[in-house]
């Protein structure tokens, strides 16, 4: 009778309110609860309009959401069951571009680091588009006008509606695979966010990070951004805009070519006007080999006979060096007659000194006893003094009041020792 009763009262209705408890099930139905400050519904999405929607849905997001009120009555409970679902105050696509962008960003996947340079002349472009499309017709235009020798491989590909990510997925993996294209375009004329949202899935985004070959996101107008602008080598404003970045014109090149080649040839000139001239001056410089030689001849003969002279000079020296050291050397004999005189007189000196040397330290020595022995403690007890020694400690005593009663002292005199016991003191 409840469920009749909201089923005739009751009809199909939009609820506003925050997600808390979202869980997916094993089935993938997803439930949930619906609330705001005042109350609560349980809400249940069967996995059929569940995979449907484009965002991902967590605790705390506040959504609108179309169903109808129903009893559960195994449970006794009523649920809300949901057949749509959109973020409140922004387009559920809108949030599906902002979550996806934040993971993949988080992968690593629009790192700057991995984007690599264009070719600056490939030979042959990848493009991947509608069949028929303005935008192709656009780039083929363009691409002809700036360079008619390029060549082309096109790979068509549904850009819009159901399956078109998928497609444009297999067909940056194609081109990859067949190996030729030296960079790709990828990309599609304007239009709405749901009409470019293919570029923005996933699987478009991760095949354009696998290409091996350089890619070029080419979607849309200059306002529009999508994924696979963020995730791709180059982003250009628009496909024409691709066109024109990814090959230089043959026009300006054969100009280029044309003032590099005038400006060579100046060059050359210039350089070969330099080198006649220093040609022409080495002429000038340069004598007859004849008289190079015969100068040259000269100078070896003065160098020898200067050679010749230092020669004769350096042995004369020798010999007068030789003559001068032969009469300073004497006889062996006589030489050591010498030393052994010289000998003898230092080791008589050397006695004399020794001996003297001794009886000076014998004097200093003796000097020094009569010193000590007149400061040694003894001299003091041949004064009738004495040595009390506190054989507890072994120590000298000095003061009566460290001796107890009954100790023993030993008594040191002059001559010889006593042994005492203390019986009385006075302080």
């Amino acid at each position: 009778m409840v469920r009749d009763a909201l089923d005739a009262t009751l009809e199909e209705c939009w609820v506003v309110g925050e997600v808390s408890n979202a869980r997916l099930a094993p089935s993938n139905h997803f439930y949930f609860t619906l609330k705001d400050e005042r109350s609560s519904i349980n809400v249940v999405m069967f996995k059929t309009a569940f995979n449907r929607m484009r965002f991902k849905v967590t605790d705390g997001m506040e959504v609108i959401v179309r169903g109808r009120v129903q009893v559960f009555e195994q449970r006794g409970a009523l649920q809300l069951y949901a057949e749509e679902m959109e973020p409140r105050g922004v387009g559920a696509l809108q949030v599906a571009f902002e979550q996806l962008k934040r993971r993949l960003e988080a992968e690593g996947l629009f790192d700057k680091a991995r984007k690599r340079a264009l070719p600056y002349l490939p030979r042959t472009i990848g493009i991947v588009t509608a069949l028929g499309g303005a935008g192709l017709r656009d780039m083929l235009r363009i691409l002809f006008d700036r360079f008619p020798n390029v060549r082309v491989i096109f790979r068509p590909a549904k850009v819009q509606g159901d399956g078109a990510a998928e497609e444009i997925a297999r067909a940056i993996a194609d081109l990859n695979r067949d190996g030729r294209a030296e960079v790709l375009i990828v990309g599609r004329g304007g239009g709405s966010l749901e009409d470019l949202w293919a570029f923005n899935e996933e699987v478009v985004a991760r095949a354009i990070f696998r290409s091996a070959i350089a890619v070029i996101s080419a979607v849309g107008h200059e306002i529009d951004f999508t994924i696979a602008d963020f995730v791709a080598d180059l982003r250009a404003p628009t496909p024409t805009a691709a066109a024109q970045l990814v090959v230089p014109s043959m026009r300006e090149l054969k100009d280029r070519v044309a003032s590099c080649g005038a400006a060579l040839v100046t060059a050359m000139e210039r350089e070969l006007a330099g080198m006649r001239e220093t040609v022409d001056d080495f002429g000038e410089r340069i004598r007859h080999p004849g008289s190079v030689i015969a100068e040259a001849r000269e100078h070896v003969e003065g160098v020898r006979a200067e050679l010749a002279g230092a020669i004769e000079s350096r042995i004369e020296e020798c010999r007068r060096t030789i003559r001068e050291l032969r009469l300073r050397l004497r006889s062996p004999d006589t030489m050591i007659r010498t030393m052994r005189l010289r000998t003898g007189r230092l080791a008589v000196d050397l006695i004399q000194t020794g001996a003297s040397a001794l009886e000076k330290r014998r004097r200093q020595v003796g000097a020094l006893a009569g010193r000590l022995d007149a400061l040694s403690p003894l001299k003091v007890l041949d004064r009738g003094y004495a040595v009390v020694i506190n054989q507890r400690d072994s120590r000298a005593v000095l003061d009566a009041a460290t001796v107890k009663f009954g100790e023993e002292l030993e008594i040191r005199l002059a001559k010889g020792r006593l042994t005492a016991r203390t019986i009385g003191r006075t302080i």
